[in-house]
């Protein structure tokens, strides 16, 4: 199977349950599977990202009893399997075909196609669609024409279409809100993150697509917000000069809208539909405005209180805007933080139990230990340099570090299975260098450095020297990683608390919150990870014997 043309399929999948991960994040796990690209590597994707699912092998004559939608591999002939996207019609099928685009099928044609192989999973129960057609549809057509008839009484049809084009760019801007504060959207669910070439929620998230410090969503809601919001301060004497200061910040918006299409092409390599929408509208506004153009430049009359007033505006609503925004933010993430409170009390001992409920895990490689070594916690991380989610981890371990250094110790264990580069595997080499001859500050220094930017060239630029050690440096590295796959653990971020492995649904915060409490307890650790000179021998003479 072509993973990135066919993960679509997953993606498509995904959406019709409404369930939301993030995209890439997904294709880094399955690549990272071993059993790649098996269906089982999908599953436990799944698994890890806390989806509830299972893999069956089902005839087509019990193909009732499957959901409305699944995802299953066909069999296109000579050994030529693709994971497709199904969705059951009345007298048809939808699938996905080996570009990942959807297509129709009948029942006689699918059977063919048929292996029996199939991928289920468990929607998110707790979003509810409302049924209600009034509140989702006819209710806002009402408001937009009644907008559009209070602006043909202010300024006529010109104005009413103007009007008409800002609202829309305004109800765009919303969108791109939405998708950045992770709310649902039947909108972005039904243009968004739907091909493997487009992604919503990556280019509008980007620290790395902000223009001027500001993301486009907040961008755009400056713009036609503060335009609409003009209106009802400007009277009718003042249109043509609300023209022109329109105009004039149209033009201004030019530059970002080129940075923003470059940045989708050339750097993300994916087009957010939402952003692209919203540069459309801005140059139709551009256009609208050049048919009236001579009648704009020959009337209007600036002076000092109409430009004052149009600041006191801009700043009035930027400032209302980002109050706002705040507090939705705030709102998010306690609305995360509860979503997790209801599954799992704040109880130290109902912590442990579940904690513990599995046998510890004891791993001999030696890891990279940070803090203290005889600490009564020991706090064991699996991670990769590729892991998107690892940075955020790393934050996190960072906090615990800084102020429980003498109570824990932390060790690091990176896997380099999967799509590790030859420049990462020497990024990983050095870093390991500085950990053994410069110490573990200057360690965290340096994987922090990484995590900032993420690229191989410009770390190695700054840190890499010539070793001597290469080779047994390597060694280490990859009897680490070896170790890590042998006993199932590719995924990545992945923390174990005094060798119990931490349940991948529980939330991390559990940990820092709990810390107090597991300095305090008397754990039983267990055996000593004992040296690894032994097991790095043994993998070495496995390797040359293959």
């Amino acid at each position: 199977m072509e993973l990135r043309k066919e993960i679509n399929a997953v993606f498509l999948y995904l959406k019709s349950i409404d369930v939301k991960i993030d995209k890439d994040d997904y294709i880094y796990q399955v690549e990272s599977h071993p059993e790649t690209p098996s269906l089982l590597a999908f599953s436990d994707a799944f698994n890890f990202f806390g989806i509830p699912n299972g893999a069956f092998n089902v005839g087509f004559e019990e193909l009732e009893v499957l959901p409305e939608t699944f995802l299953t591999i066909l069999d296109l002939g000579e050994g030529h399997l693709i994971l497709s996207y199904i969705e059951k019609k009345e007298d048809h099928f939808m699938y996905t075909d080996n570009e990942g685009i959807k297509k129709d099928i009948s029942s006689s044609e699918i059977c063919v196609l048929w292996t029996g192989a199939v991928l289920v999973a468990e929607g998110n129960d707790q979003i509810i669609k409302s049924s209600n057609t009034f509140y989702n549809k006819v209710l806002p057509g009402l408001v937009f024409f009644a907008g559009l008839t209070v602006m043909y009484f202010i300024g006529g049809w010109y104005l009413m279409g103007f009007s008409g084009i800002a609202m829309l760019g305004l109800f765009f801007s919303f969108e791109a809100i939405k998708t950045e504060l992770g709310f649902e959207s039947g909108f972005s669910n039904q243009f968004c993150d739907g091909s493997e070439k487009s992604s919503c929620s990556q280019i509008i998230n980007s620290e790395k697509g902000k223009i001027a410090g500001f993301k486009l969503s907040d961008l755009s809601v400056f713009l036609f917000g503060t335009q609409l919001f003009l209106l009802i301060i400007f009277n009718r004497a003042l249109l043509n000069d609300y023209y022109f200061l329109i105009f004039i910040s149209l033009l201004a918006c030019i530059p970002f809208t080129l940075y923003s299409f470059y940045f989708q092409m050339k750097v993300e390599k994916k087009w957010c539909p939402i952003c692209l929408s919203i540069i459309g509208v801005i140059y139709a506004e551009i256009v609208y405005l050049s048919f009236n153009s001579r009648e704009i430049l020959n009337n209007y009359t600036l002076d000092i209180k109409t430009i004052s007033l149009f600041a006191g505006v801009l700043t009035v609503f930027v400032g209302g805007y980002f109050l706002i925004k705040r507090a939705l933010l705030s709102y998010s993430s306690l609305k995360k933080d509860a979503d997790f409170d209801s599954r799992y009390i704040r109880h130290y001992p109902y912590f442990k139990k579940i904690l513990t409920s599995k046998d510890p895990v004891l791993l001999k490689a030696d890891p990279i230990l940070i803090g203290n070594p005889d600490a009564p916690v020991s706090i064991t991380f699996i991670t990769s340099p590729l892991c998107s989610y690892c940075k955020e981890a790393h934050e996190f371990l960072q906090r615990i570090y800084t102020h429980y250094k003498d109570q824990v110790n932390i060790k690091i264990r990176f896997n380099m299975t999967g799509v590790v580069t030859a420049e990462v595997e020497e990024m990983l080499i050095q870093l390991l260098n500085i950990f053994h001859t410069k110490g573990e500050q200057k360690f965290i220094e340096a994987l922090h450095d990484w995590y900032s930017h993420r690229e191989a060239d410009k770390w190695l630029q700054k840190y890499s020297i010539t070793l001597v050690n290469r080779t047994s440096l390597l060694n280490k590295l990859v009897s680490v990683s070896y170790e890590n796959l042998q006993n199932n653990f590719f995924f990545t971020p992945h923390y174990f608390i005094n060798n119990y492995e931490f349940p991948v649904r529980l939330n991390k915060k559990y940990i820092e919150l709990f810390m107090p409490d597991l300095v305090e307890d008397q754990w039983d650790i267990g055996e000593k990870n004992i040296p690894a000179e032994e097991f790095e021998t043994q993998y070495g003479q496995m390797v040359d014997q293959n």
